[in-house]
């Protein structure tokens, strides 16, 4: 039951994330012209960066050393803050002392003083991240979700801090109202942290080496480079090489909104590595086989069907959520809804490989992506401008989804159910029956078109029901209740 609630509370907090995220965004869009929005675009995709590399790097690494439970935790957690200090010095450095390049290389010397602030945010994330970490390797589900979800609350202190302190200035305003709900997320992490104490003071002889630590967390954080950089570098592309300067405005728009299914599927990727891992540590193969299948099985029937709506809708959700013009982004968006469930099952699938094998081939994806991606997006940008990079993205992590996979299946087996597969051809028939919907129904307004994907989507799961298709696995929260 533990892990059940963990799942709810953390697919919860990821719903949150993106909802009170998508209200500072809808009053930001709504408020500020598309070019200056277009800044708060940029300086937000490079700290989402740096949060990638720092954040995912260390709680994934984190999460499994305390999950294996081979060394003492205490020593797992201060080594693991360490490198995490020196990592977050090095990341502080280049936002302020390099602020200037920054705004030379995209073309705008207003972002100077923006990113020096930013560079403040920095330290309060890794903080913030560790205590997530620990919270998924003691298998604490529940209350790293709790923490998760009053940050993007939070967050909402932007729209207040605006409105009457930062007029002028908005986006100082949002980046101290970041810096704000991150202080107040990680005390009351350290807070959640004190019922854990005793399992905290839990000594084992063996401990962990430094350079473990090191390779390990810089392990994830380069896979996660590459997640960050095709989830993000397109944004800092366009505003470099796509003119006019609304553009930029155009394409957050859709980054925004495209993110979606991202952050749902992230939600299973932070609790499937703490759990297959366990299950492997503790010789049960099989065991961990039929989570993965259950988590994916889980994805395909109640996440995949999120950026089928968004993609058949991209034009519609666009002018609605902000205004008419946004809808030149609707190619764009309907094809990075699916970039980022793609690399959201890129994410899982390597997760899986991780706790599987202790194989490099995170480190040769995230190289080779590395290689192709960059070049790329600003080949296509400069020749086809937002709609190309955007074909250009999904086009991208389908590939990585797909290598990722079949490296995945070569180790473990077979990991997609027959029901799965039955889903992925339902949510394909869906995509084209809404496609024609949209394009012969004109839908106008926000809470409209939010009405039209929640019949769409109880249907959707009525259909499976009736067909029997759709079946919670139940053996996947069953099977934790010891834990």
């Amino acid at each position: 039951m533990r892990l059940k609630r963990g799942l709810v509370l953390n697919l919860i907090s990821n719903v949150l994330f993106f909802l009170c995220g998508y209200v500072v965004h809808f009053f930001l869009g709504n408020t500020l012209p598309a070019a200056e929005y277009g800044v708060v675009g940029t300086i937000m995709t490079v700290l989402d960066f740096e949060y990638m590399f720092l954040s995912n790097g260390a709680r994934q690494s984190i999460a499994k050393e305390i999950s294996l439970q081979r060394f003492d935790i205490r020593d797992i957690i201060m080594k693991s803050l360490g490198f995490q200090m020196m990592v977050i010095a090095v990341f502080f450095i280049i936002n302020f002392a390099g602020a200037p390049v920054f705004g030379h290389v995209l073309n705008d010397s207003s972002l100077d003083f923006y990113f020096k602030v930013a560079a403040f945010l920095i330290p309060a994330n890794g903080l913030f991240v560790l205590l997530l970490g620990i919270n998924d390797g003691l298998h604490r589900f529940s209350t790293g979700a709790i923490i998760n979800t009053v940050y993007p609350i939070a967050k909402l202190c932007v729209i207040p801090l605006i409105i009457f302190w930062f007029q002028h200035d908005p986006v100082l305003g949002m980046e101290i109202g970041y810096l704000v709900a991150l202080l107040v997320s990680i005390a009351l992490g350290l807070v959640l942290l004190i019922p854990a104490r005793d399992r905290l003071r839990e000594r084992r002889s063996e401990k962990i080496a430094f350079s473990s630590v090191c390779k390990n967390t810089l392990s994830f954080s380069f896979f996660f480079i590459m997640v960050s950089l095709v989830l993000s570098i397109d944004t800092l592309v366009v505003k470099s090489v796509v003119e006019p300067a609304s553009m930029a405005g155009f394409y957050t728009g859709a980054v925004n909104l495209g993110k979606i299914p991202y952050y749902l599927v992230s939600a299973f990727c932070t609790i499937i590595l703490p759990v297959v891992a366990k299950s492997v540590g503790a010789g049960d193969r099989d065991g961990a086989l039929n989570r993965v299948k259950e988590f994916i099985t889980l994805i395909a029937t109640f996440i995949l069907p999120i950026p089928v709506l968004i993609s058949a809708s991209s034009r519609p959700l666009l002018q609605a959520f902000y205004h008419e013009e946004y809808g030149i982004a609707g190619t764009a968006l309907a094809c990075l809804a699916f970039s980022s469930f793609f690399m959201g099952m890129t994410v899982l699938l390597n997760m899986v490989f991780s706790s599987f094998s202790s194989g490099h081939f995170s480190d040769l994806l995230s190289v080779a992506s590395l290689v192709v991606v960059i070049p790329l997006f600003i080949v296509s940008a400069k020749f086809g401008g937002i709609s190309a990079i955007a074909i250009a993205s999904v086009a991208s992590t389908f590939v990585t989804m797909g290598i990722s996979y079949f490296t995945v299946i070569s180790r473990t087996g077979n990991i997609i159910t027959r029901k799965a597969w039955i889903t992925i051809g339902a949510n394909a028939i869906l995509w084209v029956l809404l496609k024609i919907f949209f394009t012969v129904f004109h839908i106008h307004g926000l809470f409209l078109t939010a009405g039209v994907y929640a019949i769409v989507y109880l249907c959707y799961l009525g259909i499976l029901f009736a067909c029997r298709v759709l079946v919670i696995p139940n053996t996947l929260f069953h099977a934790r209740k010891a834990s």
